[in-house]
């Protein structure tokens, strides 16, 4: 029994759908058989519908208020005329100025700045044993040749083996001070890194600046404060974060040991900030290492 689209449909979808017929003619409400659909493998369908030949569709190029007006019927004249009103009105807008070519400073005073503003790691041991600043006459020059390269400034390691290296909260901040005045004096700012891990043993370390004595005594009494590999053996370089809330460091935790670190460099150094000792708030900041 030959079946139209629509027989075969209603048969496989369970319901019966009456097929399209011409006008005045009457549509068939027989039921379907289904023993009468030959169910055909899909393996062997084909299509035997006539190929046509279809052209590529035609790419436009995205149409302004100019153009727009040169082809009727594509856009509404309302269209047209609210994108000439907006191109007219933007073309009277004055240029906005960047902020990269203008600083506002205090008193509404305008500086014309231009550029990444470029700051210089100085070396790893700038400060040394007995809290000095290392070859002071070189880092002197070192700073003046900087300023007049137009660098904004330097950025140092402000290491917690050498501040509180003899006792817990005795901070001996005498070399790093000698540095920040020597930077205010050439007009550079200052980035000041707190380090409290060991400098020496990794690559590019030039100098060994262990971790504050009391500290690795404390380590050495309870070797789990330090990180420890597969084959046990202990990394004294960095206090392991597993105890950070735990008062393993003579009654404080470690933590608070570097809270206290700062909070002490912030109260002694107060005259200095957010004038010679500043935050990276630069998105772009170049930076290289002195040496």
């Amino acid at each position: 029994m030959a079946l139209n689209l629509a027989h075969q449909i209603g048969t496989l979808a369970g319901t019966q759908i009456v097929a399209e017929v011409p006008t005045g003619a009457q549509p068939s409400t027989a039921p379907a058989n289904v023993s009468g659909v030959r169910k055909v493998p899909l393996a062997s369908l084909r299509c035997n519908a006539p190929a046509e030949t279809v052209s590529p569709p035609m790419l436009t190029p995205p149409l302004t208020p100019r153009s727009a007006a040169n082809r009727s019927g594509m856009t509404s004249p309302k269209l047209r005329g609210d994108l000439s009103a907006a191109c007219q009105a933007y073309g009277t807008l004055a240029p906005v100025e960047s902020t990269e070519e203008v600083a506002w400073k205090e008193g509404g005073k305008k500086e014309e700045k231009g550029g990444v503003p470029v700051y210089v790691m100085m070396p790893l041991d700038s400060v040394r044993y007995g809290n000095t600043v290392n070859r002071k006459k070189a880092m002197n020059a070192s700073l003046q040749a900087l300023k007049s390269a137009g660098v904004e400034g330097i950025m140092i390691d402000v290491w917690w083996g050498l501040v509180e290296r003899e006792a817990p909260g005795a901070y001996n901040w005498g070399g790093y001070a000698e540095l920040l005045e020597m930077a205010k004096k050439h007009g550079l700012k200052v980035q000041a890194v707190m380090s409290f891990h060991q400098c020496g043993g990794n690559v590019g370390d030039s100098c060994t600046i262990p971790l504050p004595k009391w500290v690795t005594e404390e380590m050495d009494k309870n070797p789990d404060l330090a990180y420890t590999d597969q084959w046990g053996r202990r990394n004294y370089e960095y206090v392991s974060l597993g105890c950070d809330t735990l008062p393993v460091l003579k009654g404080r935790t470690p933590v608070q040991c570097y809270a206290d670190f700062m909070r002490a460099f912030r109260d002694n150094f107060k005259h200095l900030l957010g004038d010679t000792i500043v935050v990276n708030h630069v998105p772009s900041v170049a930076f290289f290492t002195f040496v």
